[in-house]
């Protein structure tokens, strides 16, 4: 009988788990300048690589530092790198970073720099660009 149930345990175990997924992964991406002449935009376009597509929606772990996006404090970004050397100030490039959409009820204010791992849905954005191009919804410190 036991040797029955070790099988259901790891398929039960697998069912609802969340991948790993790193900075290298997320780095299947090549990022083009558009012009848009008509209405006198130039903008960043991200085309995802075919490795990376795969993740596009699903749960993933992701481990990176902590950084404020306002004054606030209220918006985070989770960076590849620490703050001093960080998309925003250092001279990285957009795929390292990560928008979090923290749970409301998880929410709690953190310290730059503070290296955590956060679950959550990735999502793959091209479109919108008032957003990162990797945006981590739904997402809980672990």
């Amino acid at each position: 009988m036991k040797y029955f149930l070790l099988p259901l345990l790891f398929f039960c175990a697998d069912a609802d788990a969340q991948s790993v997924i790193t900075w290298s992964d997320l780095a299947d991406v090549k990022i083009e300048t558009v012009t848009d002449n008509e209405n006198f935009l130039t903008y960043n376009e991200a085309e995802f690589g075919p490795k990376l597509a795969v993740w596009d929606s699903t749960a993933v772990y992701l481990t990176g530092y902590l950084i404020p996006i306002d004054a606030m404090g209220l918006t985070y970004a989770l960076s590849k790198n620490p703050n001093a050397s960080c998309f925003f100030c250092g001279g990285a490039g957009p795929e390292t970073v990560a928008l979090l959409r923290i749970k409301p009820e998880k929410y709690r204010r953190y310290k730059t720099d503070e290296r955590l791992t956060f679950s959550g849905i990735l999502r793959l954005n091209k479109n919108d660009l008032k957003s990162f191009i990797y945006v981590l919804e739904n997402a809980e410190e672990n």
